[in-house]
């Protein structure tokens, strides 16, 4: 099937204006704010600029027919999920019971990863300053999070990473071999190290994972990037200079060797909002080395698309990938397990609420909403090769809250008459869409929407900063309150 055509990118000198922009946002941004446990955020400086997305794509994601696998035949399932957060109240919760009622494609699959938004330690050790938001997983919860979860891996790698400082990310290394979990994104020697998540009739799924930013500037972030207790996270900036060491990281030597499946795990974007492009194009470059993009970070969710992979940085380093192949993105994955969104309830607006001109993640419905982003891959024989299939879908989650702190995870929808899904029908693009995206399955069925050789986009269609002259674009974690216990 012949690739779809997008509309032609942005000017050179057009593209560079607003990425520098951008960029000269996120080097003067201070990270997540904290707002009251559980209270709305207060005033905050409103952000300048507008925001705009490029047009939808003119064909949607091809879908494969259902089809029983040949003899000798291997398939292998893999379930992502978004940001686990050990805010106050989810602490509050037995673990084991808000995964009670998660969707049956989580437990079903071969192997299930998600993100740990916070370094392991306790929460003593967090900074005294209380005006900044920082998290910590204490030994004991992260334990409980992975017999509960069934996790093969978890994402180690993102703007939280370093909020117990270089101490806290060697902890989270630590205690991550003490209890034999798989860490991405967060090493004592190359935190670009893939992960092998599962491995099935020989043939094994590797991952890596990255963030393009951290809350924690100075030295402390320094220490993180370097290792100075130990550990290292793997971070790409946004702009050219992480879109080239990408190409080096996910291009180097041996980095996939052994691997038949590859998939890429990066947190970034702005919170509470679409995607945005920069994050996208990094998404494209790592899809010349790999067979699916993961994104995690908005805390509200976002759609799945289709890119054409660019050129990699060698034949060797893609593993027989060849360009222009049709990639799976997941733009954002949401949350996964938080405390957002607790005051929300079922008569309340279903828009992007805001206080001020800030996010209000405190109402707004979507920070309960998140993608288990659901890869099948298949091999036809038992010769190692990528995979000859790649089917890509996605099944939804939502947060339900019982007073006075129960957590509980669900599928949406929870069968055809649930009232939450219809009201999330009438809500704002892009999110309303994921109810009757074209790639949703319920999760007893498979995923069925075609990477290898679906409808791709030459260009990523994240939203982009347009900002009057003299302007700063916001960018990663410029929502001033974007976050709640």
């Amino acid at each position: 099937m012949a690739l779809s055509r997008w509309p032609a990118p942005l000017p050179p000198a057009a593209s560079v204006a607003w990425t520098t922009a951008l960029l000269a946002s996120l080097a003067t941004a201070s990270g997540c704010k904290r707002a009251p446990d559980d209270e709305p955020p207060g005033p905050a400086p409103a952000l300048s600029g507008s925001t705009y997305a490029l047009p939808a794509p003119s064909a949607s994601p091809s879908v494969a027919p259902s089809a029983a696998p040949a003899a000798g035949a291997t398939l292998i399932d893999v379930a992502l999920g978004g940001d686990a957060i050990p805010q106050v109240k989810v602490l509050a919760n037995d673990i084991r019971e808000v995964f009670a009622g998660i969707p049956a494609c989580w437990n079903a699959a071969d192997a299930r990863v998600l993100n740990l938004e916070a370094p392991v330690g306790e929460r003593k050790g967090l900074p005294g300053d209380k005006t900044l938001l920082a998290f910590a997983a204490p030994p004991a919860w992260f334990a409980d999070l992975q017999a509960a979860s069934k996790a093969s891996a978890f994402v180690g790698a993102n703007n939280h990473s370093c909020d117990l400082g270089p101490e806290g990310l060697a902890a989270t290394v630590a205690e991550a071999r003490k209890i034999q979990a798989k860490v991405a994104g967060a090493d004592e020697s190359d935190p670009w190290r893939r992960v092998e998540v599962v491995e099935k009739d020989g043939h094994k799924v590797c991952l890596v994972a990255w963030t393009t930013f951290l809350n924690d500037k100075g030295k402390k972030q320094k220490g993180c990037l370097e290792g100075a207790a130990g550990a290292k996270v793997a971070r790409a900036e946004l702009g050219a200079k992480g879109i080239e060491l990408l190409h080096e990281q996910l291009g180097a030597d041996d980095r996939w060797l052994g691997c038949d499946a590859r998939v890429a795990y990066l947190h970034g974007g702005r919170e509470y909002r679409a995607q945005i492009r920069p994050v996208l194009e990094q998404a494209q470059a790592a899809s010349a080395y790999v067979d699916a993009v993961i994104i995690s970070h908005p805390h509200v969710p976002d759609g799945v698309e289709a890119l054409v992979s660019p050129a990699p940085k060698s034949e060797k380093a893609a593993g027989g990938r060849a360009p222009g192949r049709s990639v799976p993105v997941f733009k954002s994955l949401g949350n996964f397990v938080s405390n957002q969104g607790i005051a929300w309830t079922p008569g309340m607006s279903v828009e992007l609420l805001e206080v001020e001109g800030v996010p209000d993640p405190i109402r707004t419905v979507w920070t309960r909403v998140g993608v288990i982003a659901r890869l099948r891959f298949g091999w036809d024989s038992a010769a190692s090769a990528p995979p000859s299939k790649v089917l890509y879908g996605y099944s939804l989650t939502f947060i339900d809250r019982l007073p006075p702190l129960s957590i509980r995870l669900r599928a949406l929808p929870s069968g055809e008459a649930d009232p939450v899904a219809a009201k999330l029908r009438k809500g704002p693009h892009p999110f309303s869409d994921l109810l009757d995206g074209k790639c949703r399955v319920e999760p007893d069925v498979a995923p069925r929407c075609d990477g290898l050789h679906g409808d791709a986009a030459q260009t990523p269609s994240g939203a982009i900063t347009s900002t009057p002259s003299g302007a700063s674009a916001p960018g990663e974690g410029a929502s001033a309150v974007a976050h709640t216990e």
